[in-house]
């Protein structure tokens, strides 16, 4: 007799149990018996549907950056001008992040404790579709007269991502400037923090009328397109 096919529901369950302790606890002091009791499931079947902690963490990355490029990256396709993409963008990512409220703090636990081993293909995966989609549209509105011409588009996307992350990663500090609940930000202050992100990203990029163009160098050896 076969055995039964993968249940994604199950799947998911034990990803999200898996993302919420790896964010916790870190990698090396969680245990796949924790994980299995927090997701309602033994051993033996979490061991069905991953090799092994190694693999079950990698998957936890991999399902969150897949998450997040695809959201960011449909929200800022199609027509319109480029300021208008650049906040659906904003806007997408910050969607994303909220729906994974553990994933800003997994990320950076990996980054201090395993200086990114664990997320090289993830952070690859990334910096050739969310962010390079980031830095076209960014040069884009450049060409067009619409954001300033003297800054590079590759550190004025770091920082509009950044903006987010740290909102997210930094959650108990926020909850107490903004003064919110021990849950942290609603989701009606995290829908408004994405329209406001939104807003000071294009706020930032726009040219001053009237100002004249420049021409920016590229920090040197670097293309503008590198």
């Amino acid at each position: 007799m076969s055995p039964e096919p993968p249940d994604p529901s199950r799947r998911d369950q034990i990803l999200d149990a898996a993302e919420r302790l790896f964010a916790g606890q870190g990698f090396a002091r969680t245990t796949i018996k924790q994980i299995g009791r927090a997701a309602g499931v033994n051993s033996a079947l979490l061991y069905y549907y991953f090799a092994d902690k190694d693999q079950l963490y990698r998957e936890v990355l991999q399902r969150f950056v897949a998450g997040l490029v695809a959201r960011t990256m449909s929200g800022s396709a199609g027509g319109g001008p480029p300021d208008r993409r650049l906040r659906a963008f904003v806007e997408a990512q910050v969607q994303t992040l909220a729906e994974h409220p553990h994933a800003p703090r997994l990320l950076v636990r990996e980054m201090i404790d395993y200086d990114a081993a664990h997320a090289v293909a993830q952070i690859q995966h990334l910096s050739v579709t969310g962010f390079r989609r980031l830095c076209d549209l960014i040069e884009e509105g450049q060409r067009a007269g619409i954001f300033r011409d003297d800054l590079d588009p590759r550190f004025a996307a770091i920082s509009i991502i950044a903006q987010v992350g740290w909102f997210f990663v930094a959650r108990p500090a926020v909850r107490i400037l903004l003064r919110q609940g021990p849950d942290g930000p609603s989701a009606d202050v995290v829908r408004a923090f994405g329209r406001h992100a939104a807003d000071f990203a294009v706020a930032a990029l726009t040219a001053p009328a009237g100002r004249p163009r420049t021409t920016r160098r590229p920090p040197r050896g670097q293309s503008r397109k590198s």
